[in-house]
């Protein structure tokens, strides 16, 4: 460590360039790695951590994405244009009515490919900018790490990590809480998918509103609702089938958001680039606390364990460790979730389908504390989360290990490691 960047080659042959300097004696030849060898194993260990922390995270999202969809729809649902027979009273009551309504039990998993979507640019992130940050914040006298100094370094990561892949992360909030139905046949949304069947279907709709206005004995078109998305045709209530409470089949032809591109350029147009940074600072606002409070918790619970030899070579002690990071990662989530909840509305704020408008996070939570249930409004899917959270970290740590082990099997030098 003391040598900074020098390779252990380097350090070899200046140890023996030390030994072999004197009077009469002739230098050695000093072999040092070039810089494509320093390449090439940078770009071998980035490929490891993204097979082993990308696979293994994809896998745990994909397992739990049931819950995460619950969650989200729980803490969202109160915005969309729909009448209130399709609004959820649970967890229960979704899995229960959901998938008859959205055509079977794949409709649990929407949003899971922009979340997995959404790992593969953080696992490299972590791996080109979080060690910088680490080294930025390591103690002077060379110490190891203390709490504050991976505090210090956890915080720079996840708010620059928003900064840049924020978006990725609206994008998956929308599709995940995006409850309208293709209701077109199978050779109709093969034709026409996604936004161009619904922007054809709201521009005619327009141009008939303006016809009707224009001819001035038109009857009032009725409840319109808050929102022009929904009569539009692309909005969740509108898109129910026929006779559902958004009007007529032919009135929603399409899902809103059917993929991250759509979603990514239908935000852009509509709102700017303001719109795909809705509830950002509030992100960046729950890192420091969420951070401070897992890794006290979880120093603390580790600092428990028993630290002798058996104890540690034990089968048990890497399942208490994950059950260690586990309980700390549930207490931090659980103290800002409210945080979560509000983000999650901004997000929703302004997209396709939805009736609440907020101006600020500040009236956004005020909001849901008045007129949607006190506190507790703040805290709907708080327990499908923490089950989500309870599930997916041995599912990842499983699947870390055996991906671990298959590429060590393959190439011994990797020196990946286990994540406990």
């Amino acid at each position: 460590m003391g040598h900074g960047g020098t390779s252990p080659g380097g350090v070899r042959a200046e140890a023996a360039g030390a030994l072999m300097e004197g009077p009469g004696r002739r230098k050695p030849l000093v072999y040092k790695e070039h810089w494509t060898a320093a390449l090439a194993d940078q770009a071998q260990l980035f490929s490891v951590q993204l097979v082993c922390s990308g696979g293994s995270g994809a896998v745990a999202r994909t397992v739990v994405a049931p819950l995460e969809r619950i969650k989200i729809l729980r803490q969202v649902q109160h915005m969309a244009a729909v009448e209130g027979a399709v609004r959820y009273r649970g967890a229960l009551d979704v899995l229960r009515r959901l998938p008859g309504r959205e055509g079977g039990l794949q409709c649990l998993w929407r949003g899971n490919g922009a979340n997995v979507l959404r790992l593969f640019p953080d696992v490299a992130f972590r791996f080109a900018i979080h060690d910088q940050f680490r080294v930025m914040f390591a103690p002077m006298d060379g110490s190891p790490p203390g709490i504050q100094e991976k505090l210090a370094a956890g915080a720079a990561t996840g708010i620059l990590k928003t900064a840049l892949l924020y978006p990725l992360d609206l994008c998956r909030t929308r599709i995940t809480a995006d409850q309208s139905i293709d209701s077109r046949p199978a050779a109709a949304r093969a034709a026409h998918p996604g936004p161009a069947a619904a922007a054809a279907a709201a521009t005619a709709t327009a141009e008939a509103a303006g016809a009707a206005r224009a001819g001035g004995g038109g009857a009032p078109a009725g409840p319109a609702g808050p929102t022009t998305s929904a009569a539009a045709g692309t909005g969740p209530g509108a898109a129910a089938g026929p006779g559902g409470p958004g009007g007529s089949a032919a009135a929603g032809p399409g899902r809103t958001y059917p993929t991250v591109r759509s979603c990514l350029v239908q935000t852009l147009r509509t709102e700017g680039v303001r719109g795909l940074y809705r509830g950002a600072l509030l992100s960046c606002g729950g890192v420091a606390p969420y951070l401070a409070i897992s890794f006290t918790m979880y120093d603390e619970l580790r600092r428990r364990l028993p630290s002798d030899r058996e104890s540690t070579s034990s089968l048990w002690y890497p399942l208490v460790k994950m059950g260690c990071g586990a309980a700390a990662a549930v207490s931090a989530q659980t103290v800002v979730y409210p945080l979560d909840t509000v983000r999650r509305c901004m997000q929703m704020n302004g997209a396709a389908g939805t009736a609440v408008s907020y101006q600020s996070a500040w009236h956004c939570a005020a909001t849901l504390v008045r007129s949607h249930g006190g506190i507790r409004a703040l805290y709907r899917g708080c327990l499908t989360n923490a089950l989500k959270t309870s599930l997916g970290a041995p599912v990842h740590f499983i699947m870390y290990d055996a991906l671990k082990s298959a590429v060590q099997a393959l190439d011994p030098t990797t020196g990946v490691s286990s994540p406990l």
